[in-house]
């Protein structure tokens, strides 16, 4: 996922993440980096407790669920990703989960809500009473400053398609904000950038927020 990579070709997101699965998360990722040593600290104690990751792709924060001790689950649309993953995965559409009602005492949804608008509902809907929903994704406001969510591949460049929403968008009266961090790239990120060959764009990307990290607790 890069900020300003001349794409391609557009695709919508199953066909994107059908052909990037092989490679996604093997190459150095500057969102991603950012992302996970900011959500990383937020993960709460999980022993015994029961994990959904949804739109999981390879199944990244399901498997640091579960080494926490949770019973995880992978969920996303894609088969070619759940194919990487190391927990038990389910493929369905984010924004219809076979899952039951409060099933889960923690939901985590990274970089996926900007594919399917109803995805949240979901969250809200599997999470029990008092249980936690942690999401990440591409800032709203990097994206209407040209942002595209693009990913190098076979020499190229895929641009995967999205629905555009503001975080004004994620409130729900059966949900507590209790924590909404907007980071901006820092010193890990330039040496991403300086390696994919991007250095002269870090001072401008490393203006303004790049992503987001919201964190609910279920009434």
């Amino acid at each position: 996922m890069t900020p300003s990579a001349a794409p391609v070709e557009k695709m919508p997101a199953r066909e994107a993440y059908a052909l990037l699965a092989p490679e996604y998360d093997r190459s150095p990722n500057a969102l991603i980096s950012l992302e996970e040593r900011t959500m990383a600290p937020l993960l709460p104690d999980l022993r015994g407790g029961r994990a959904v990751d949804v739109g999981a792709g390879r199944g990244r924060w399901a498997s640091r669920l579960a080494a926490r001790g949770a019973f995880a689950i992978a969920v996303d649309f894609c088969h070619e990703m759940l194919q990487w993953t190391s927990t038990p995965a389910v493929q369905a559409d984010g924004g219809l989960l076979p899952l039951r009602d409060s099933c889960a005492d923690f939901v985590v949804c990274a970089f996926a809500l900007g594919y399917a608008p109803d995805i949240f509902g979901e969250l809200r809907r599997i999470v029990r009473p008092g249980g936690m929903v942690l999401a990440s994704d591409v800032h709203p406001e990097a994206l209407r400053r040209g942002w595209t969510r693009t990913f190098r591949h076979n020499g190229g460049a895929i641009e995967v398609a999205h629905d555009a929403y503001s975080l004004e968008d994620l409130r729900a009266p059966d949900l507590r904000l209790t924590g909404l961090s907007e980071p901006r790239l820092g010193e890990p990120e330039r040496a991403i950038f300086e390696q994919a060959g991007y250095a002269e764009r870090f001072a401008e990307t490393s203006q303004f927020p790049a992503i987001f990290v919201a964190q609910w607790v279920r009434r």
